[in-house]
């Protein structure tokens, strides 16, 4: 399971259908899994919020929790043919969107968001919401 940034946003603000979520992967002995763009996703929200020391390092504790796969030459490569392929359809989707996609589609895992609607577009890419 790959957890998009929604998804740690939410562990991080206690969301309750989150934590359930999370609660239910870890059970079920699912390996969790972020990717680099989701890291320099949510590397951006801290720089931008300003946070205080401590929710720095709340954040830091979660990820910490998770395994990080990066973008690699193969997921970019599937990245890049579907963002080529929806964008000849008229869609526009965030490059860093098909770049977690690629990455979940090189190795064959789910991407758990609250925004279903930003992934399910994306051919064979399994996604699952909270």
């Amino acid at each position: 399971m790959i957890a998009d940034s929604s998804f740690i946003i939410d562990i991080m603000r206690k969301s309750k259908d989150a934590l359930a979520k999370l609660e239910a992967l870890s059970r079920d002995g699912t390996t969790q899994y972020l990717t680099t763009p989701t890291v320099m996703e949510i590397a951006v929200g801290i720089s931008l919020a300003q946070l205080p020391e401590k929710e720095q390092n709340r954040i830091d504790t979660i990820i910490g929790d998770f395994q990080v796969l990066p973008l690699d030459a193969i997921s970019a490569w599937r990245a890049g043919i579907e963002l080529g392929r929806l964008r000849k359809e008229g869609l526009l989707v965030d490059p860093i969107d098909a770049q977690i996609a690629g990455i979940a589609l090189q190795h064959n895992e789910m991407v758990v968001t609250r925004n279903q609607r930003h992934f399910e577009r994306f051919e064979g890419l399994h996604v699952e919401s909270y």
